[in-house]
């Protein structure tokens, strides 16, 4: 009986290792990725009629800004201009003002994953990370060659594009929530964003010539630099800016006398689960030492937060409130049966919404079970101090739905810029990934509208419009100084 189960073992061994060395052989032979590979017209309508399809299907926020009709002369329109072939890239630039004209901030677009890898090995980011500072972009770390350069100065031109004309391309294909600028400008301060966008706009280059003005006296300075890899880039970063790329705790509590400064980096469970930090927990000691120190003072600084969790954004609130309050309005989705799932990442998204979901009078379906739907009880000890909260165009998703109940109930006052996530709510939730079978462009589509609680705000389609807007030099930036918490600390000691 040994014997023969040796036996067995040995030709399940054989068979493996066989199978192992033919899918060797394949991948070795699979030629490599060309970027030039031009696609059919036909090959583009058939992906292009898939994607709006999807869209028109599960986007459950397709509507919410831009008029359908808008949307469907739109999807017309670009239908009718796909009678010749394209690159991956030239279909990706070509559908990027769809994704953009949907405003929604959880709907994105990438390239295919051969694309992607493709990209990553590729010397196209430009060697320094820009600033954008009322609509001027600024030298703010450095990658380059360079590495004595004196950052700061004001970027004119990258190749002979004036920065305001490389701006204006860029920002008009940025998804952001609504008509929201301060969002799609902190999205394209990532490096990794620009340089793609660039590549997008302009084509790829492996150097770049940029025209900037001397951070010292205003003159006009050119400098000829190298792009970098993805790779390569990281590594100097976390080289030259070690503070800066190390991981800071994702939530924590400080001290400035009677003021309490509660940073919430993160709604993310998994940075919690990294930090061993158990977010309920830490909020409720929180508001607990508060309460016991009679702090009167509360700074929650919300910057970067780019959201999370739902129920957390909810907790967080439930410290501010002292009665019941509302925190979804209700959640919906277009339908629960879908025709395009084979062509995504998850195929198990029917049968989870018809058990949680029921029709409804618009036409649509309720999400019924959630635990931040009905009415929701306030959690003890209430703050009853005075509040301030620091938000910027990172402030995002679950960190906009928590601020949008503390303005609307008039919980806080808000300082910095504006809020990146829409004041009514978001789509995202369910999200999964369409992959176009012929360009293989993936589009992240999110499926669950959440409406939140809110009412009566002057500027539907933007983010919270702080009390108190502000934001940092270039300068403040270089010099490592917080200019946006030390305005509220000197706010809060004139207002005692």
């Amino acid at each position: 009986m040994t014997n023969r189960r040796s036996l067995i073992w040995l030709s399940i061994l054989i068979w493996t290792f066989i199978g192992i060395q033919s899918s060797a052989s394949q991948e070795s032979k699979k030629a490599p990725f060309d970027p030039a590979k031009k696609y059919t017209a036909e090959q583009l309508q058939e992906d292009f009629t898939l994607l709006r399809t999807a869209l028109e299907e599960a986007h459950a926020g397709l509507d919410f800004y831009t008029p359908k009709k808008e949307m469907d002369n739109l999807f017309d329109h670009l239908f009718a201009g796909l009678d010749h072939p394209m690159t991956e890239l030239e279909y990706y630039g070509y559908l990027a003002p769809l994704i953009a004209e949907i405003n929604d901030g959880h709907t994105g677009m990438m390239f295919s994953q051969d694309y992607n890898k493709y990209l990553q090995n590729q010397p196209i980011l430009i060697p320094f990370k820009l600033l954008f500072i009322d609509g001027k972009s600024y030298l703010f770390r450095n990658y380059s060659e360079d590495e004595d350069l004196k950052l700061g100065g004001e970027v004119v031109s990258i190749d002979g594009h004036p920065m305001s004309e490389i701006l204006e391309k860029m920002l008009a294909v940025q998804p952001s929530d609504g008509h929201n600028l301060t969002s799609k400008y902190r999205r394209l301060e990532n490096t990794k964003t620009f340089g793609r966008q660039f590549t997008q706009h302009y084509g790829a280059t492996t150097s770049f010539h940029i025209v900037y003005l001397s951070p010292t006296d205003g003159t006009k300075k050119e400098m000829q630099v190298k792009g970098l890899k993805q790779e390569d880039l990281m590594h100097i970063f976390s080289q030259r800016y070690p503070e800066v790329a190390r991981d800071l705790p994702p939530i924590e509590l400080e001290y400035r006398e009677d003021v309490a400064i509660l940073t919430i980096r993160t709604f993310s469970f998994g940075a919690y689960r990294t930090a061993n930090i158990n977010f309920p927990h830490f909020l409720k000691k929180t508001f607990r030492e508060l309460s016991e120190k009679n702090i009167p003072y509360l700074i929650i600084d919300l910057r970067d937060n780019g959201g999370g969790e739902d129920l957390w954004g909810k907790l967080l609130f439930s410290y501010l409130m002292d009665k019941p309050y509302m925190y979804y309005n209700f959640l919906e989705v277009n339908r629960t049966t879908f025709s395009f799932l084979a062509h995504t990442d998850t195929q198990d998204i029917e049968k989870m919404l018809q058990k949680m979901t029921k029709k409804n009078d618009r036409g649509t379906y309720d999400i019924l079970v959630h635990t931040n739907l009905g009415e929701q009880k306030p959690l003890k000890p209430t703050f009853l101090g005075k509040v301030y909260v620091l938000i910027n165009g990172r402030s995002f998703s679950g960190s906009g739905e928590t601020t949008s109940l503390m303005h609307y109930h008039k919980k806080a006052i808000f300082v910095g810029e504006e809020c990146g996530a829409g004041y009514y709510g978001n789509t995202s939730g369910l999200m999964p990934t369409l992959t176009l079978p012929h360009t293989k462009l993936r589009v992240r589509i999110p499926m669950i509208r959440y409406h939140m609680a809110v009412s009566g705000y002057d500027h539907p389609d933007r983010g919270i419009l702080p009390d108190y807007p502000f934001a940092r030099t270039i300068q403040d930036h270089l010099n490592g100084k917080d200019t946006e918490m030390d305005f509220v600390l000197d706010l809060i000691e004139k207002q005692k």
